[in-house]
């Protein structure tokens, strides 16, 4: 089957690395891709973009997806203009991050015969005023680059067994800080390690932050929090693919206090490469970490008092408790076994449920819903075998 996919493929946040997670998922289940890549100003490119990046096919795709948000479509008007959707399918992959259906998507519905999304968590969301299916078919991981990354990992511990223990924490500022709630994982670790008690083992928090040069305020408040703490570094460049697995060598665990995640990117990577993970237990991360497979921080509900970008207030997310996550924090720096033994369970869970069969048979589904013949035998046992009402 040929599908013309369209997404911001080759930019470094989130909703790219979900476009190229999707694409990967339709190539192992035997789809043949050409490219649009829907470039932002705001978003500078950072990967190569493999196959026909064109977008020029050379015989009629069967199905246009698009892998991109209605708020962003809204606010860049033009970014599908010079590229018709011309395919009989049409396939919208949204990703959104509240119990709550998004303001102003309603209208975006229309001339779409399904909504895909990343979790069941966002399918719940959008399917309470969609009228054309929703379907959840998570990110696939790169799992052939993981399992280089492992190895890699493996020896750079190996080669520097005296250094602190390391928490990484990543996040965009495109992405809405107070959603992703790098604040909070500041808080957790200098609760679980006080700046001036020497009693502890060593430690240093790495926090990734992403387009901080273009939310100076908010970048500037964040590093405050951290009042001149030497063990927290902060990353603020745009990492090309190489410095960005560099940076994943030096974690002994990945934290995320998020409010909500719509599937959590950098958590299955992670977990992917046998990093323990600290996150809070909500939203579309639960779909890959069951209790035992991360250290799930317990929550309470909280409205959102005033709106923060497309999250509006009256809105829920979810509040994790900041001394339960510094207790998680010390218990792995504390046992560096039991922070390995959690991160090889959660790579066992990841495989089992983000894996490329699993995922692509989904696909397969949902593609032969529209394309496959009928098969009248299978038609009349499924009409033998329906459940009576």
């Amino acid at each position: 089957m040929h599908i013309r996919f369209y997404g911001h493929l080759r930019a470094g946040f989130g909703l790219a690395g979900g476009a190229r997670a999707t694409a990967r998922c339709l190539e192992a289940a035997g789809c043949q891709l050409s490219y649009v890549d829907l470039a932002l100003a705001s978003h500078a490119a950072v990967q190569e973009l493999s196959g026909d990046p064109s977008g020029n096919d050379s015989f009629r795709p069967q199905v246009d997806l698009i892998h991109t948000n209605p708020n962003i479509l809204s606010s860049n008007p033009d970014l599908l203009e010079r590229h018709p959707l011309t395919a009989p399918l049409r396939i919208g992959y949204w990703a959104w991050e509240l119990e709550q259906f998004p303001t102003g998507w309603e209208r975006f519905f229309n001339g779409y015969h399904e909504i895909w999304c990343p979790s069941s968590f966002t399918a719940q969301a959008l399917a309470q005023r969609s009228p054309v299916p929703v379907i959840s078919l998570p990110h696939l991981p790169d799992w052939k680059h993981l399992q280089a990354r492992n190895r890699s990992k493996r020896a750079v511990r190996h080669a520097s067994e005296a250094r602190p223990f390391t928490f990484l924490t990543l996040f965009d500022f495109w992405s809405t800080p107070e959603r992703k709630n790098p604040a909070a994982v500041v808080r957790a670790f200098q609760r679980a390690f006080p700046p001036h008690d020497n009693s502890g083992p060593a430690v240093q928090l790495l926090v990734k932050a992403s387009s901080a040069e273009q939310f100076p305020e908010q970048a500037g408040a964040l590093k405050n929090l951290a009042n001149g703490d030497q063990r927290i570094r902060w990353i603020e460049a745009l990492l090309p693919q190489a410095k960005l697995d560099a940076l994943y060598d030096q974690a002994d665990a990945l934290v995320s206090l998020h409010r909500s995640e719509g599937f959590g990117l950098t958590l299955a990577d992670a977990m992917g490469m046998g990093i323990p993970v600290i996150a809070t237990g909500y939203s579309g991360n639960l779909d890959f970490m069951p209790p035992g497979s991360a250290e799930l921080i317990p929550w309470s509900p909280k409205t959102i008092e005033r709106s923060r970008g497309d999250y509006m207030a009256g809105a829920t997310w979810a509040e994790p408790d900041i001394n339960s996550a510094a207790k998680a924090m010390r218990q792995l720096a504390l046992n560096p076994h039991y922070a390995s033994q959690l991160g090889l369970r959660g790579q066992a869970i990841a495989q089992e449920r983000l894996s490329s069969e699993r995922l692509s048979a989904v696909v397969r589904q949902r593609l032969g819903r529209w394309w496959l013949p009928p098969d009248p035998a299978s038609l009349g046992a499924a009409a033998t075998h329906a459940p009576k009402h």
